[in-house]
């Protein structure tokens, strides 16, 4: 069959190019009509400009052109391979693929089965969530802790959200984009900070007595910021590198991190395998979970839905308007 997908043949361009998926998916697969993806302004973008750290390295072979975006969509079953038991056609799922209109996929990757009463366009932004988490679990956010987070688009909401379900005493939200700061306020974070109108570091001293913050979260891959999360850390607090930075910085090493015994921790997302502790519920399954039950919410964060035939549009958005562009879902089904 016929199959439809976005695809960055170089820097700062999008097309849409058809390939050939097929019609029979074999043993332990199926065919998924994907319905919605959402674009990672982190990842995404980064590969679209060209920014991305491993361009610079040979041997590096995620960031290269030809490039198929995305990572975080919803879909449907419409087709069922040989020996799967317990699945039927029509299940919505999250498939984690490509922007791209259907794809195969193996039954053993169809691990979180979703509710019924949750909406649909909501689901991708459980991959976000789950990339936000990292920060959690990676800091060992304790009850009472305050924790400050620099960035109020996705990851950076989301993270300082979640702090929030953990037990922080306060989550000071740090962006110099206004809207995003009210939109940060919606989704219950208890503190707007706009660094290009407020004294950063006084404002912070203010609201922690001068004590500084436990856990200072950086989500906006600028390297340029993470000097200043280390400058309003507490003694012994913790700073995560949650944003994947975009180049390098120079930091004080006396006296940011020798002399305060700051740690400064890389939260990857692949690193969040290496903290699973027993009994810790699947990470999926529990941003789903939250979610559901508004404990997430999502509704603010969710400001386009666009046809996938205007990418380029919702690319060029986020880079160019970040006072109207956060949450960007491409509707997979429509191409024309």
């Amino acid at each position: 069959m016929k199959a439809k997908r976005l695809v960055f043949p170089g820097k700062m361009r999008v097309e849409i190019e058809e390939f050939e998926l097929a019609d029979d998916p074999g043993s332990g697969k199926v065919v998924v009509e994907n319905l919605y993806g959402l674009v990672s302004p982190g990842t995404e973008l980064a590969m679209f400009t060209e920014t991305h750290v491993g361009f610079s390295v040979s041997d590096f072979p995620y960031a290269r052109f030809p490039f198929h975006p995305g990572y975080a969509a919803v879909g449907r079953v419409i087709k069922i391979g040989r020996d799967i038991q317990g699945l039927q056609e029509g299940t919505v799922i999250l498939t984690r693929g490509h922007h791209a209109s259907h794809a195969v996929i193996s039954a053993e990757r169809i691990g979180l089965r979703i509710p019924a009463d949750i909406t649909v366009k909501h689901i991708p932004f459980v991959v976000l969530a789950q990339i936000a988490l990292t920060a959690v679990r990676l800091s060992n956010m304790r009850l009472g802790h305050t924790v400050a987070v620099f960035g109020q688009g996705l990851i950076g909401n989301l993270a300082a959200q979640l702090m929030r379900c953990a037990g922080a005493r306060k989550v000071i939200g740090i962006d110099p984009v206004q809207e995003r700061l009210a939109i940060s306020k919606q989704c219950g974070v208890d503190v707007q900070v706009n660094p290009t109108e407020q004294a950063l570091r006084a404002h912070v001293d203010a609201l922690t007595d001068g004590d500084g913050c436990q856990i200072v979260v950086e989500a906006t891959g600028n390297p340029q910021v993470a000097p200043q999360a280390l400058q309003i850390a507490a003694q012994m607090g913790k700073v995560v590198l949650l944003g994947s930075p975009r180049g390098s910085a120079e930091i004080q090493l006396y006296f940011d991190l020798h002399r305060t015994g700051v740690s400064l921790i890389g939260a990857h997302a692949s690193r969040l395998a290496d903290v699973v502790q027993y009994g810790d519920p699947e990470p999926s399954e529990l941003m789903l979970e939250f979610i559901g039950d508004g404990r997430l919410r999502i509704a603010p964060l969710l400001t386009h839905v666009l046809p996938a035939s205007e990418a380029e549009r919702a690319y060029n958005g986020l880079l160019a308007e970040k006072d109207t562009y956060l949450g960007v879902l491409l509707d997979l089904r429509d191409w024309d």
